[in-house]
């Protein structure tokens, strides 16, 4: 065997270490440390009973400040909205909550526009890598690791470096975890140009809204459903008056707000307008 030969081996070899330690040293940061967002919080964190739980993308994380149920109702209450999540993945994120042990009452869902959308999102997919051990099944979802993924060390990694890069794993390691990770409630500050814009509504079912409809009726639980307020320059916003049609009880605050100061852009509400909303909601549900 050649000298080149020979270096190209052992390079080989101090690679396969580095990537072996390194692998080994993410799995125990990522699986032994302080959940830090609100997948490790349903993953990691024992779950109890709470009365109201909302699901949901950033119109439920920017607007839902459940410290304010909680005062107004004296009852339990978590906001697992969690920006640019789809339907899929607060169908999957239920489940993860029930299998650590939660129970409900009452299931909150914001429709929207993204209804039409029916894939799971691939920042919420890279969130549960560390936490893949085998397949995990849920009616027709099925969560597995590539080959590639769970038999090449540090791969999985590196395939979402974005979000488990040098900075995150240090972050994992030494920041606890953030204060409002456990009620959820994320808001948006700033009243921003409400530019005029307008709801295009390309469908009104959706495959995993059915499946949360159909785990909360299992699950002995009532089901709301309601559209979180746009600005007043938002046009169509009349469009989901349709999913009365298909949903019980729906309520639609597309434009229920006329105020501009409520809102940090056309589409999300900034804190001042949260806090009015969460009192809207409150009263409007009879919580």
């Amino acid at each position: 065997m050649s000298r080149f030969s020979k270096y190209i081996l052992w390079m080989l070899l101090i690679l396969g270490i580095i990537f072996l330690a390194a692998d080994y040293i993410y799995d125990y940061i990522f699986l032994n440390t302080s959940p830090r967002d609100k997948v490790q919080l349903a993953i990691k964190q024992k779950q109890g009973h709470v009365d109201y739980l909302f699901l949901g993308n950033s119109r439920v994380e920017n607007y839902i400040d459940c410290s304010i149920i909680e005062k107004r109702t004296g009852k339990t209450c978590e906001n697992f909205g969690m920006s640019g999540s789809s339907y899929q993945d607060s169908y999957v994120l239920l489940n993860l909550l029930k299998e650590n042990g939660l129970t409900y009452s009452h299931l909150f869902i914001q429709l929207d526009a993204s209804v039409k959308n029916e894939t799971m999102t691939k920042s919420f997919k890279a969130s549960l890598v560390p936490f893949i051990d085998s397949s995990i099944q849920m009616k027709d979802i099925e969560l597995k690791l590539s080959w590639s993924e769970k038999n090449i060390p540090f791969y999985k990694y590196a395939k979402y470096d974005y979000l488990y890069g040098m900075r995150a794993c240090f972050a994992q390691l030494y920041k606890n975890k953030r204060d409002n990770v456990n009620l959820g409630f994320i808001p948006q500050y700033g009243v921003g140009d409400n530019y005029a814009n307008q709801i295009v509504l390309s469908g009104l079912k959706n495959t995993y809204v059915k499946y949360l409809k159909e785990d909360a009726i299992q699950d002995q639980a009532s089901i709301h459903f309601y559209t979180s307020p746009y600005c007043a320059k938002m046009k169509n916003t009349f469009a989901f008056n349709k999913f009365k049609e298909d949903y019980k009880d729906y309520i639609n605050y597309a434009s229920f707000y006329k105020n501009e100061d409520y809102f940090a852009n056309c589409t999300h509400m900034n804190f001042q307008g949260a806090q009015i909303f969460t009192r809207q909601l409150i009263k409007d549900f009879n919580l």
